[in-house]
């Protein structure tokens, strides 16, 4: 197993100091972000050329994860130095990434102390609670355990026993922390441990350990509330959130998305805000407990989506035209066949979709690759063939569903050959006849009947002054 060094460049025009150029002759690799700019060219000057990001398979714009599973693949056998102008751990979770995915030593040059390297490399929020206590003095209560917590003075390995078994009193044995040591070089090294753990580590003077809260405490925003969701399924979380899966789950997701439509043709905002953020926590949940596999992460969907939506609207981000939503329509679908090649043109749409929109989706792959009808008319010839198949057969037979579904499918073709989306019509209709027969059951009963007492002759007349209340509320809200 190789190592990963990260050496910071203090300003642009690649300018190394004694101990951060001693580091970098020393690594197998040094690996820069571009191949182009100061920093390239000043290591190639000291006779040391880089390799860039690019040359990895990692791209600009790629996620924490990407950059952090490119470096720890090749640290399997090489000692690795990564280098950056400016810090180099200002981006989210570089380090903490680093120590995980690795489970080895991180270096970091240059760096003043402990205490610095910590803030930085972890991204401490100065304005949030944050308690800076000597290893001598130290003696946590439950209350830290919701603050960002650093140990200074941990000088030897008598001292990091001491810490370790003051914090065992307010966190668990497998709390995880970090141990920043001093090389005497010019660096430090960060070893991920656990408060149970650090007595297991040799410290030098000077060094300090950084715990994480307990708990994640004001929700300010979404790497916040990817947070809150970790510490759920974290060792001290939730019981009900850590026996969740994929599988156990798939309700769950269906269902929030279900309300979050019943909001939307509800026009309350209020409520869909709400049920948006149920829909949002259950994509951060199955993110995390993907990560909690090693499989992927929430960066890695965020990444994803990105990059797909870049990719498939080039008349937005690139230099093709598309002037219209038909258009758009047509080109994406041409991009997702380029994307699948050598699978069928039907391939990919989930079997588990609601029929009319399953119906939809296999209808215009096929049409993508030319199998359509030349006119709406030669549609609706289509349908009147299906009808009277479905009138030739036995009611109720196999044969008849099986002409129902026919008569359904081409109806979804109509639907598309006017440009209209059959689920949303068919829902539209739902929704329609509800306050319709509503209305029958409200003026029934202020006459004094029941809609199930009456003839169908006085139901169909109430049936058309529903319809008619229907026109004249619509015109009243014209108006």
């Amino acid at each position: 197993m190789g190592s990963i060094a990260i050496v910071g460049v203090e300003d642009a025009t690649g300018t190394f100091s004694e101990y951060s150029l001693a580091r970098l002759k020393a690594a197998d690799v040094i690996v820069v972000t571009s191949a182009s700019g100061a920093i390239a060219a000043a290591l190639s000057e000291h006779g040391l050329p880089p390799v860039a990001m690019s040359d990895l398979g990692v791209w600009a714009g790629a996620s924490t994860a990407h950059v952090v599973e490119a470096l720890v693949r090749l640290s399997e056998d090489k000692d690795v130095a990564f280098v950056s102008a400016g810090y180099p751990l200002l981006r989210d979770g570089f380090v903490t990434g680093l120590l995980d995915r690795s489970g080895s030593v991180v270096d970091v040059f240059p760096t003043i102390s402990p205490l610095n390297v910590i803030l930085m490399a972890f991204d401490v929020d100065m304005t949030a609670d944050l308690d800076i206590i000597d290893a001598r003095s130290l003696t946590p209560t439950v209350e830290q355990r919701q603050s960002h917590l650093i140990v200074t003075g941990v000088d030897n390995r008598m001292l990091a026993n001491r810490v370790s078994e003051r914090l065992l009193g307010c966190y668990a044995p497998d709390h995880t922390l970090v141990l920043a040591a001093d090389h005497g070089d010019g660096g430090y090294e960060l070893v991920m441990s656990s408060v149970e753990g650090l007595p297991g580590h040799e410290p030098t003077h000077g060094s300090a350990v950084f715990v994480p809260p307990l708990r994640a405490t004001g929700v300010a925003g979404f790497d916040e509330f990817v947070r809150t969701i970790a510490t759920l399924r974290g060792p001290d979380g939730c019981p009900w959130d850590r026996a969740q899966d994929h599988l156990s789950l798939r309700r769950n997701l269906i269902e929030e998305a279900y309300e979050v439509l019943a909001a939307i043709e509800a026009g309350d905002d209020i409520g869909l805000a709400e049920e948006l953020g149920d829909v949002l926590l259950q994509v951060v949940l199955h993110a995390q407990i993907a990560a909690d596999e090693n499989r992927f992460t929430i960066d890695d969907v965020v990444s994803g989506i990105s990059e797909k939506i870049r990719r498939r609207h080039p008349h937005v981000f690139g230099d093709a035209e598309a002037g219209t939503p038909a258009e758009v329509i047509e080109r994406w679908d041409e991009i997702k066949r380029h994307e699948k090649v050598g699978g069928g043109a039907l391939e990919g749409i989930p079997a588990s979709l609601p029929a009319l929109m399953w119906a939809q989706k296999i209808s215009r792959r096929a049409v993508g690759v030319g199998f359509e009808w030349e006119t709406l008319d030669d549609v609706w010839d289509k349908v009147h063939e299906e009808i009277d198949e479905l009138k030739a057969v036995e009611p109720g037979s196999p044969e008849a569903a099986d002409e129902i579904g026919d008569v359904l499918f081409t109806i979804v073709n109509i639907a598309r050959k006017h440009g209209l989306d059959a689920e949303e019509s068919l829902r539209a209709t739902c929704r329609k006849f509800i306050s319709r027969f509503e209305y029958m059951e409200r003026v029934a009963r202020e006459a004094g009947d029941e809609l199930s007492e009456i003839d169908i002759e006085a139901m169909e007349r109430l049936w058309q002054a529903a319809k008619e209340h229907a026109i004249e509320v619509r015109e009243e809200q014209g108006r």
